[in-house]
């Protein structure tokens, strides 16, 4: 599956359509995308159910980009999108949603084992006084640079990963790609569009700067995102559209 550049302002123009598309059926986005949280949010009360969910999610992603296209086709979305997941190519969106969670394992053990206990010296020495003792002043710089450190890394890492997965579900569903091929496609469809990608990004960044800390206060760590899926997942399927459908004279419309 070829993968075309565009332009930096697509990046941009993937939201507004993304916007767009929301607003064509605004109440089902907001009921649909309520009953995952939801359902998110109880099954991460049972490890077993909470690590079948991450398998799961490539499988219910592909049911959000199906009623992306059935409101591109002038359709309405409905409740069960969230189910045609399963009724088309589930076992290799399961198989990714397996390398996902494989992946950030390797990832979490590779951090661990570098600022991991930097990081318990530090928690250890705030849970005890609250403050660093200046004789421990010296210990703490050197925890906190192995830390950031592993940070820096651990980041490093994910972001190949995010990219071969960021479309690998959409090109599963939709071109009968097998897991493999749909990393590949996908890692090479956002190489190719690291400009309109980024300012893509940035968009998104600035949301979760501006709602994140209003989740932390009422102890939800991740409602800023959630308050932003209804743009952002339609916004998926636009840049999906724009990059790996679209003729190279066409842009969002």
């Amino acid at each position: 599956m070829n993968a075309r550049s565009v332009a930096a302002a697509h990046g941009w123009a993937w939201i507004l359509a993304g916007f767009r598309l929301f607003l064509q059926s605004p109440a089902q986005w907001v009921g649909v995308l309520v009953v995952l949280f939801v359902a998110m949010k109880l099954v991460n009360y049972l490890p077993l159910l909470a690590l079948l969910a991450v398998l799961l999610m490539p499988v219910f992603l592909a049911g959000l980009m199906d009623g992306c296209r059935a409101l591109t086709e002038g359709q309405r979305l409905e409740f069960a999108h969230l189910l045609s997941g399963f009724r088309h190519n589930a076992t290799h969106l399961v198989t990714l949603g397996g390398i996902y969670l494989v992946g950030n394992l390797l990832i979490l053990m590779i951090v661990v084992q570098i600022g991991g206990e930097a990081f318990s010296t530090i928690a250890g020495t705030l849970a005890k006084s609250g403050s660093v003792p200046p004789e421990q002043s010296q210990e703490m710089q050197a925890a906190a640079t192995s830390v950031t450190r592993a940070a820096l890394i651990g980041a490093a890492l994910s972001l190949p990963l995010l990219m071969a997965l960021w479309f690998a579900p959409l090109l599963t569903f939709f071109q009968d790609m097998k897991p493999l091929p749909a990393l590949k496609a996908s890692f090479i469809g956002c190489l190719r569009n690291i400009l309109p990608m980024s300012v893509y990004g940035l968009v998104i960044l600035a949301a979760l700067i501006v709602l994140v800390p209003f989740g932390l206060r009422i102890g939800l760590y991740d409602l800023g995102l959630w308050l932003i899926a209804p743009v952002l997942v339609p916004s998926i399927y636009a840049s999906y559209r724009d990059i790996y459908v679209a003729s190279a004279t066409d842009a969002p419309a």
